[in-house]
């Protein structure tokens, strides 16, 4: 068995919020800190803001648990994408089609459609989700935490 398994994260605090037309910056400070994962379950720890030196609690999961989570997701936005591709062929297929005169189109043409529009939205955000997912939350409650994120630490 391998020794303890380790996440990097960032806290950051924000500093600033300038939302202009078309335009948005935000200014943060971070301290990052290395994190040891449990060998089960979930660990809770105190990270301090590197700004205003408030107690941020954060959850720790362990890897396992992290990766199964991670792997559900992207999983999520496979299957999003795959039905969308079928849903967008049966809907061209479909409304493709020229109906005789007085008849109506198939019930499962907007179905369909609205089945591909649902998708196009999920497929992204599951793989976003997949992607960024570090089993590590803030817990606290939202007074102290607002205006803080826990982010990855990327090599």
């Amino acid at each position: 068995m391998r020794g303890p398994r380790t996440v990097r994260v960032a806290v950051r605090h924000v500093l600033g919020d300038a939302g202009r037309p078309r335009t948005r910056t935000v200014t943060w400070a971070a301290r990052d800190f290395r994190l040891v994962r449990p060998a089960e379950g979930r660990d809770r720890v105190e990270l301090e803001c590197p700004v205003c030196s408030a107690a941020l609690v954060a959850e720790v999961r362990d890897h396992a648990r992290t990766r199964r989570i991670r792997l559900t997701w992207g999983t999520v936005s496979l299957l999003a994408l795959v039905l969308f591709a079928a849903s967008l062929a049966y809907a061209v297929h479909e409304g493709g089609r020229t109906l005789p005169a007085g008849q109506s189109p198939p019930l499962l043409l907007p179905v369909s459609v609205a089945a591909a529009v649902v998708t196009l939205i999920v497929a992204p955000a599951a793989w976003a989700i997949a992607r960024t997912h570090i089993g590590v939350t803030l817990v606290d409650a939202p007074g102290p935490r607002r205006g803080h994120r826990i982010v990855p630490v990327r090599r």
